[in-house]
């Protein structure tokens, strides 16, 4: 859940620490409890995946970790926390990213809340619903949605201890007597336990120190951010390469009129979301920018059984105002097609051959709904987006104007009146016809559909 995943951990005060003899068993360095007043932030709702990580890798030309075979990730490890992080690379990727390692406050602010329970559930012990715990592997982020904090965070007890930004030192924990300097080489904090550790060291108020060095298959970390940090389209891209793309199709061929004629697009780098936007991604966004919910949501909260799916009933200029908040905007036609297609003018983001299990579709508007996004892998582009065939029709930037397409007549204007390109298909299209990565709709830019959505575009990095 990465990138666009956060939770808004709020400003407030919070019992720190434990006192020896209070509740499950507590080591020294727990106490004494104690008063910390904690400004509000932002924290990833899960730790940093290899998945995440190998964006930063890539960017930074970093040193890959060491248990990445040949530099590449281990197969079906794309959504397991990373490990064999040193503090510096934590620190290293959190700076890359726009943000920060959470302090050792800020770390137990957000798995506690504001009470002095034990973990981050409450006070019951830890079940396999709750933690990874007492295991051998580390598992996917999210695997315990029964241990989310009172903020939403997960995996905050178990799955791998996390890197704080605080030297170890004794309480109370003061934020300014030095142990968040960055260049002292005293061990820093890490925070959580794994899945290697039982009950007692997966408590909220567990501490240990490693050295800034260590490197190990129990260690991972959190990005934490300021409160109106916008980097959530950071982490969650995919990067299509500048170049010609075949756009449309010729009159002849199976497709509309409005696909032709045939031509060639120069499409400068840009990088869209993996996936279209989720319907838990565009809560961040209602509660932080108080939007308006969308229509689906009861009493305009987000059900969790669709917390995954793409978020719908979102009319063109609520997909603008998202992709503003979250640094970028919505990706034109060209850019979209680019994205689908890659340079060879396949028919379908796979290729020529019929969807198949591929995307999700000819289910109809009634007994229809949306997937999970992400759900058809079989179905990536040649750039690895998922979910551009099917699932949901798409907004683009770009009015509904005749071929050829250019950027500069005017069908890129945002204050410009008339019909938005929808793109991609969906569940409800009867059969794969629409699904073509050339296949173009178009629609008022008010309307909310339960089968219309979007995907965030940005300057490639």
């Amino acid at each position: 859940m990465s990138g666009l995943d956060w939770c808004a951990v709020p400003e407030g005060p919070f019992a720190m620490g434990s006192d020896a003899g209070g509740g499950p068993a507590t080591d020294p360095d727990e106490a004494p409890r104690h008063r910390v007043a904690c400004p509000g932030f932002r924290l990833g709702r899960t730790p940093v995946t290899n998945a995440e990580y190998r964006r930063f890798v890539d960017a930074t030309s970093r040193p890959p970790p060491s248990h990445w075979p040949a530099g590449a990730i281990p197969d079906g490890r794309e959504s397991h926390p990373v490990t064999y992080v040193s503090w510096a690379d934590a620190a290293a990727f959190c700076g890359w990213a726009g943000g920060f390692l959470p302090s050792e406050a800020q770390w137990e602010r957000a798995a506690r809340g504001d009470d002095a329970r034990a973990w981050p559930w409450g006070d019951e012990p830890p079940t396999p619903e709750r933690a990874v715990f007492g295991g051998t592997d580390t598992a996917p982020v999210g695997t315990a949605p029964g241990g989310a904090s009172p903020f939403g965070a997960l995996d905050l007890a178990g799955n791998v201890w996390e890197w704080t930004a605080s030297a170890l030192r004794a309480y109370p924990y003061v934020a300014d007597d030095g142990r968040e300097d960055a260049a002292s080489d005293e061990p820093r904090v890490v925070r959580g336990g794994s899945f290697i550790h039982g009950a007692g060291e997966i408590r909220c108020s567990y501490r240990h120190g490693m050295l800034p060095g260590t490197v190990d298959h129990y260690v991972g970390l959190r990005l934490a951010a300021e409160p109106d940090a916008r980097l959530a389209p950071g982490l969650d891209l995919v990067d299509v390469r500048a170049g010609d793309v075949v756009l449309g199709n010729e009159p002849t061929r199976l497709g509309a009129p409005d696909e032709a004629p045939l031509h060639d697009v120069d499409v400068a780098a840009v990088s869209l979301s993996v996936t279209p936007v989720t319907n838990r991604q565009y809560d961040a966004f209602v509660r932080d920018a108080a939007h308006p919910a969308p229509a689906h949501w009861p009493g305009g909260e987000l059900p969790d059984a669709i917390a995954l799916h793409p978020v719908t009933y979102v009319d063109w200029h609520d997909a603008e105002a998202f992709c503003r908040w979250a640094g970028g905007r919505l990706p034109t036609e060209a850019e979209w097609e680019k994205a689908a297609r890659g340079p060879d003018g396949r028919a379908f983001p796979w290729g020529d051959e019929a969807p198949g299990g591929r995307a999700s579709y000819g289910a109809g508007t009634k007994h229809g709904s949306t997937s999970p996004a992400g759900a058809f892998p079989g179905g990536a582009s040649p750039y690895g987006a998922l979910d551009m065939a099917g699932n949901v029709w798409e907004w683009v930037s770009s009015l509904h104007a005749p071929y050829p397409y250019d950027a500069t007549d005017g069908r890129e204007d945002p204050r410009s009146g008339g019909p938005r390109v929808l793109r991609g298909g969906s569940y409800a299209s009867p059969t794969g016809h629409n699904l073509r990565c050339a296949a173009r709709s178009r629609s008022a830019p008010g309307r909310r559909s339960p089968h219309i959505g979007f995907r965030v575009a940005r300057a490639a990095s």
